[in-house]
């Protein structure tokens, strides 16, 4: 790798890492799981420089969403916790500072909330989702689908009532 395409990728690296760690958070749901899959997401960006073209960030996505995808086949229960820092610069600092949109987002399971952030947050196609994720088209639109049903029952219920 060239010395400049190095220090292009560190300058990737120290300009994106705290939105794809707000993005991995959205995915994951854990401040935690978030920090480990950002900073893979940065290093295999780093070591796949030119293979990650001219849209990085789109690549670390999808190293985040694919591995978060590998953590959650291998392991069905999770808990979700609120502790990350929350920043306006990009659509996951909305979501996460939005109470009633991030509690909402709780009630699915991570493969359903990873096809509502990546569709509804960053405006992934399905197909676009669908090989991102490894599954076929019609599975990543059922689950939306299944998720906009959560979601909209959940809002709904959190919605407090207004009396005339």
């Amino acid at each position: 790798m060239a010395h400049g395409a190095f220090g292009d990728a560190e300058e990737f690296a120290r300009a994106r890492l705290d939105a794809l760690r707000r993005f991995a958070y959205l995915i994951s749901g854990s401040a935690a799981e978030a920090d480990d899959l950002a900073q893979i997401a940065v290093v295999e960006v780093w070591q796949r420089w030119r293979k990650a073209g001219e849209n990085p960030e789109a690549y670390a996505r999808q190293v985040i969403v694919t591995r978060n995808v590998s953590r959650w086949r291998r392991r069905r229960r999770e808990v979700l916790t609120d502790d990350v820092d929350s920043r306006p610069d990009d659509p996951a600092a909305t979501a996460v500072g939005n109470g009633a949109l991030w509690q909402a987002l709780q009630q699915l399971g991570k493969a359903e909330r990873t096809v509502v952030v990546l569709h509804v947050l960053y405006r992934y196609t399905f197909s676009e989702i669908a090989g991102i994720c490894g599954e076929p088209p019609g599975t990543v639109s059922s689950r939306y689908a299944r998720a906009k049903r959560v979601l909209r029952s959940h809002l709904a219920s959190a919605q407090p009532t207004i009396r005339s």
